[in-house]
């Protein structure tokens, strides 16, 4: 498998949870990282877990949905250490309502941050990649995407467009040393993730939650791949239910 050593890594939603975790792992794995999300506390909040030095890291404040501020984080990027090597989209928000009572603003904020924000990110990246002869996104979707679950309409139909849009534009660019993979983690132990299953009807069975830091191995793992292989799509679940 590939080293990540000083690699350059962007990811999205970096400021908690799933984003964070991520983070720290490619970190720790020598990579440089860049960390995007519109809270900037909480982005300086993760950069200072990492104990790292301000020439191994970039904290960018910008909302993903915005297509210039999608520009700015890859822009900042590039003048910060001149190459992106892996892009990890992994903001995203999901809002637990039946859908007659999901409103038309709600329903635009989720499939804004869940797909659209993918797709502007791919409109700056694969010109990008294809200069740098090769490069790898990793998008954040869910079990949601699979099967979709009552309560979150919204949310599991755009996990599942993206998941049909990331493999229909990876099959545009495999052929320039271009990968895009897409990680879907089952129940884990986020806010988002636990309020969400709170409000369920069908909550989760799992007995054991993931750990975020357990979906963040699983984003190592595809981005340490050796070149020639692509993994297109992964699930990752918790091992015990409730029985």
């Amino acid at each position: 498998m590939r080293s990540l050593r000083n690699k350059v890594v962007v990811v999205t939603g970096a400021g908690r949870g799933i984003g964070a975790a991520i983070t720290r792992h490619f970190f720790d794995e020598g990579a440089r990282v860049v960390l995007a999300a519109r809270n900037k506390k909480r982005l300086q909040e993760t950069a200072a877990s990492l104990g790292a030095d301000e020439k191994d890291y970039l904290i960018v404040t910008a909302d993903v949905t915005v297509r210039k501020q999608m520009k700015k984080i890859v822009l900042s990027a590039m003048k910060k250490f001149g190459q992106i090597d892996i892009f990890v989209n992994n903001a995203g928000v999901g809002i637990h309502k039946p859908l007659v009572k999901t409103t038309e603003k709600e329903f635009d904020v989720i499939f804004n941050t869940n797909l659209k924000a993918i797709y502007y990110s791919f409109l700056e990246l694969v010109p990008l990649f294809k200069k740098q002869a090769g490069g790898q996104i990793i998008n954040i979707s869910s079990g949601a995407g699979r099967i979709g679950v009552p309560g979150l309409a919204a949310y599991s139909s755009s996990k599942a467009a993206l998941n049909a849009f990331s493999e229909a534009v990876a099959g545009e660019v495999r052929n320039d040393n271009i990968k895009i993979s897409v990680l879907a983690p089952a129940s884990t132990d986020t806010n988002l993730m636990s309020n969400l299953s709170k409000k369920s009807k069908t909550p989760s069975k799992a007995a054991v939650k993931l750990t975020v830091d357990e979906v963040a191995e699983a984003v190592i793992f595809l981005a340490r791949q050796n070149t020639n292989a692509w993994t297109s799509t992964a699930d990752i679940r918790p091992l015990h239910i409730k029985k």
